[in-house]
C-alpha cells in the first residue's frame, strides 16, 4: 500500500498532466471559435456591400457553383423567399436556404449560421433583411475546417509531448527515490 508521502507524489504528477489537457483544450477550443467567427468576416461585409446596391438597377451577377473551394457568395431573396438573384448556383439554380433562416432575418434583423445544403458542403452564411428583401452572402467553411485540423494535430502532439515528459519525470523520480537507501 503506497504511503501518504507517495500519493502526494502521484497526486502532483496527474495535476500537472491535467493543467496541462486544460490549458491544450482551451487553446484548440478558443482558436477554433476564433477561426469559425473569422469565416464569418467576409460575407458580412459582401452581405452590407449588397444591402447598399438594393433598389437600384444592376447588371446580372456572374454566377458559380458551389463547392467545398467556394469563395465569397451573395444571392438576394424576395419577399416569397425565393432567390431573385446570385452569384452562386447549387446543381444549376439559385440555392433555396431554409426557411427558418429568412425568417430569422426578417423577424430578427439578421441571421449567422452555418448552411449544410448537401453532404460535404458547409457554407458560413450570413443573413440580414432590408426593403423586403433578404441578402445573404456566404463562403465555404472548407479551408477553415482544414486549418482547425491542422491546428488540432499541432496542439494534440504538444499534448502528448508533454504528458511524455511528465511521465518521464515522474519515473525518473520514482527511480531515484528507491534507489536511495
Amino acid at each position: 500500500m503506497p504511503d501518504d508521502g507517495e500519493m502526494q507524489r502521484v497526486i502532483g504528477w496527474l495535476a500537472a498532466a491535467i493543467v496541462i489537457t486544460l490549458i491544450l483544450g482551451s487553446a484548440y477550443v478558443a482558436l477554433q471559435q476564433l477561426g469559425r467567427q473569422s469565416a464569418n468576416a467576409a460575407p458580412a461585409a459582401a452581405v452590407a456591400a449588397q444591402l447598399q446596391l438594393i433598389g437600384s438597377e444592376s447588371a446580372p451577377l456572374p454566377r458559380l457553383e458551389l463547392t467545398p473551394e467556394s469563395g465569397v457568395f451573395v444571392i438576394v431573396y424576395g419577399e416569397d423567399d425565393n432567390p431573385v438573384s446570385g452569384t452562386a448556383t447549387l446543381h444549376g439554380s439559385l440555392p433555396v436556404l431554409p426557411a427558418g433562416v429568412l425568417q430569422t432575418a426578417r423577424t430578427s434583423g439578421s441571421d449567422v449560421v452555418t448552411w449544410e445544403p448537401e453532404p460535404e458542403l458547409r457554407m458560413a452564411i450570413v443573413a440580414r433583411s432590408a426593403a423586403g428583401r433578404v441578402v445573404v452572402a456566404g463562403q465555404s467553411l472548407t479551408p477553415y475546417e482544414d486549418r482547425d485540423r491542422a491546428t488540432l494535430i499541432v496542439l494534440a502532439l504538444g499534448w502528448a509531448g508533454c504528458i511524455l515528459v511528465l511521465a518521464a519525470g515522474y519515473g525518473s523520480t520514482e527511480f531515484l527515490r528507491r534507489r536511495r537507501p
